[in-house]
């Protein structure tokens, strides 16, 4: 399934393809919650020759991952990074024999959480692409990359078009929550729909709750039923309203700038860290920042 903003893109790669000129590495790289992986997904699928089986109702980014297909590799990231022993299996694959399909495929996603010696393993197989295989990386991080890697791959850049995800996501989900949910997740099309799926509450009233609660860590049951990178990102977005005098509620009036910069680098930080470790502990992290949260908003002096 193609998303209506990556209609450039998918024309870009036919046309590539019946001029035989698709490169050997594609980087597909655009906005985070825009849908990088989907277009992977769809990428895949063409490249075997086969139909794409996903639907409206089904999640848009995981066929191809769960295809068992002996033409096709997926890696994907082993908690917050992506392995060596991962890397050298998809260098294995790539030098190996097709099965069935006309071409192979080795997808990386989210190839910026690759550690060290992964992508030094994968410079080894881009140098020497082998014959009839294709390596698609994507990510929403481009910077994070080796620039040997970035420079041994073509960009696929896929364009945030606005007014086409809106309309999309009216067609799914009803107009008026659309509208009030998309800022909070930097509007970002597959954010606010997986998030809308997944049936996560507005942020905002549960931020409020916490500000005025004598106990705010009786509000970090509710915060881990969210997805805790969304919800980060979400609470954050919050604070740059906060900061553009945007929050209508008592207790913003009266939170210094500096206050809240502290608290906005904390979140950062919590965020990096659980990210970055698959060891970090989430709901420590989360009854800090509630306390943190409730001590500015009802102390903001």
């Amino acid at each position: 399934m193609i998303l209506p903003w990556q209609e450039s893109a998918r024309a870009h790669v036919e046309r590539l393809l019946a001029a035989e000129r698709l490169p050997h590495a594609l980087l597909v790289r655009g906005p985070e919650g825009w849908g990088e992986v989907c277009f992977a997904n769809w990428l895949a699928f063409r490249l075997l020759d086969l139909p794409d089986p996903t639907t409206d109702a089904e999640p848009l980014d995981v066929a191809a991952r769960e295809l068992a297909h002996p033409d096709l590799r997926w890696v994907v990231p082993e908690g917050a990074v992506i392995k060596v022993d991962d890397v050298r299996m998809l260098a294995e694959f790539a030098i190996g024999t097709r099965q069935s399909a006309p071409r192979k495929v080795a997808v990386i996603e989210r190839a910026h959480l690759m550690n060290a010696n992964a992508a030094n393993a994968l410079l080894k197989t881009l140098e020497e692409p082998p014959a009839y295989t294709h390596l698609v990386l994507t990510t929403s991080q481009p910077g994070q990359l080796l620039p040997t890697i970035v420079s041994r791959c073509q960009s696929l850049v896929l364009e945030a078009d606005e007014e086409a995800a809106r309309n999309w996501l009216r067609q799914r989900w009803d107009e008026e929550i659309v509208e009030s949910r998309l800022s909070e997740y930097g509007r970002a099309p597959l954010a606010c729909d997986e998030g809308l799926r997944q049936g996560e509450d507005a942020l905002l009233p549960i931020l409020s709750a916490i500000a005025a609660a004598s106990h705010p860590t009786r509000a970090v049951e509710q915060l881990l039923e969210l997805d805790t990178d969304r919800l980060l990102a979400r609470w954050y977005r919050h604070c740059v309203a906060l900061a553009a005098g945007q929050v209508n509620e008592s207790w913003a009036a009266s939170i210094p700038a500096r206050r809240l910069a502290f608290f906005v680098d904390e979140l950062i930080r919590t965020r990096r860290q659980l990210l970055s470790s698959n060891s970090a502990n989430a709901r420590l992290l989360l009854e800090r920042l509630a306390v943190n949260w409730r001590r500015m908003c009802q102390s903001p002096g």
